[in-house]
């Protein structure tokens, strides 16, 4: 399967099932503060496509102010860079200042601004019913999955 066909067809899924109403309070936000769970879910779909080397990275930004941090996280796929929700940070001033909803692609000045600490990189296995929140986060895959096209 080709990656970013997948990629961009689990964005607009979500989009879509947001549009529909169905997805209920897990996403009435998105993309904000939704990048580790989307994350998680994307991992589940490419892992259900066929991939296998998916790391999973969460990192902090510190700007200047003691109250100017931010997280983010986002998956990396045959040395690429995969985020689907780096566009929550639109509105954010320079440089933290993103309005990319789908980025394929080697590490840039964007990414390069969160520090990423030892716990925040790891290999991703799928959806794991020991997760706390697992039985929300499938609920919602199988929701989302039901606006993929077929590739």
């Amino acid at each position: 399967m080709n990656l970013q066909k997948l990629v961009y067809n689990f964005r607009d899924a979500i989009e879509t099932a947001i549009e529909n109403g169905e997805s209920g309070t897990f996403f009435r936000k998105f993309p904000t503060g939704q990048c580790g769970h989307t994350s998680d879910m994307l991992a589940q779909y490419l892992i259900d496509n066929g991939f296998e080397s998916i790391v999973y990275v969460n990192g902090t930004y510190y700007g200047d102010e003691w109250n100017d941090r931010w997280s983010h996280t986002w998956l990396v796929v045959n040395d690429q860079i995969i985020d689907i929700t780096g566009d929550q940070f639109k509105y954010h001033q320079e440089p933290l200042k993103n309005n990319v909803p789908v980025y394929i692609g080697l590490k840039n000045k964007f990414y390069d601004l969160f520090e990423i600490h030892q716990s925040g990189k790891h290999k991703h296995f799928g959806l794991d019913c020991r997760w706390s929140n697992y039985y929300e986060l499938e609920q919602c895959y199988e929701i989302i999955k039901k606006y993929l096209n077929d590739i």
